[in-house]
């Protein structure tokens, strides 16, 4: 599997633990809006998005018999995801532009993996007929 990949459901576990973790926290407080914010987007942008980003990769494009095709574009995709989604967790409430910064982020990072899902998963190379 490529460490990228990898990468990207290792940080999808730590994103379901903490989700959880802010999840059985709500329950001691008294309806927290950050709270409730951030363990939906840790859940859903970070273990879901991120478990789909690294199984994506690794089995998407092997379905058509290509490789990625922009693997450097892998590397891009998972930081921007990453400090997107902490950003966009981390400052939600207090600052706003930096709020709508780290939303549009996000968007351009599931951008990033739609356009190297979709060029890899193109038709594949004809086979030769030896």
């Amino acid at each position: 599997m490529d460490p990228i990949a990898k990468n990207f459901v290792r940080a999808s576990l730590l994103y379901f633990f903490i989700g959880v973790c802010l999840g059985l926290l709500q329950l001691f407080t008294k309806d927290e809006p950050l709270l409730k914010f951030a363990h939906v987007h840790f859940n859903l942008l970070g273990w879901m998005s991120m478990m789909i980003y690294g199984v994506g990769y690794h089995i998407l494009p092997r379905f058509s018999g290509n490789p990625v095709a922009y693997p450097g574009l892998m590397k891009w995709h998972f930081w921007l995801a990453n400090i997107s989604l902490v950003g966009l967790c981390g400052v939600w409430g207090y600052a706003d532009g930096l709020t709508k910064l780290f939303a549009v982020l996000q968007v351009a990072a599931v951008g990033m993996f739609v356009a190297n899902i979709m060029a890899s998963i193109g038709t594949a190379p004809a086979e030769s007929s030896h």
